[in-house]
């Protein structure tokens, strides 16, 4: 499935996902493909994207997520990458 973050300024990370690993205000909740379409309200947290190549882990805050059948994107304020 497709997966977007988007900050305010920038795209963060535009890939092939297996596997998305959010949090809202209710709890986790991991996105797989063919999700059934939602809207999510994201708290500060990281939000973890398992690609084929790798796993990729991302401080979202004041974001929002929107999945479909197709993929999941998430819209941000501000998004942080751990220093590799």
């Amino acid at each position: 499935m497709k997966c977007e973050i988007i900050a305010c300024d920038r795209v963060v990370l535009s890939a092939e996902a297996e596997f998305v690993a959010i949090r809202t205000p209710e709890g986790g909740l991991g996105v797989l493909p063919r999700h059934a379409p939602a809207v999510f309200a994201l708290v500060d947290a990281p939000v973890r994207v398992r690609t084929p190549s790798g796993e990729r882990l991302l401080r979202v805050r004041n974001g929002i997520a929107s999945v479909s059948p197709g993929g999941v994107t998430v819209l941000a304020d501000y998004v942080e990458e751990p220093d590799a």
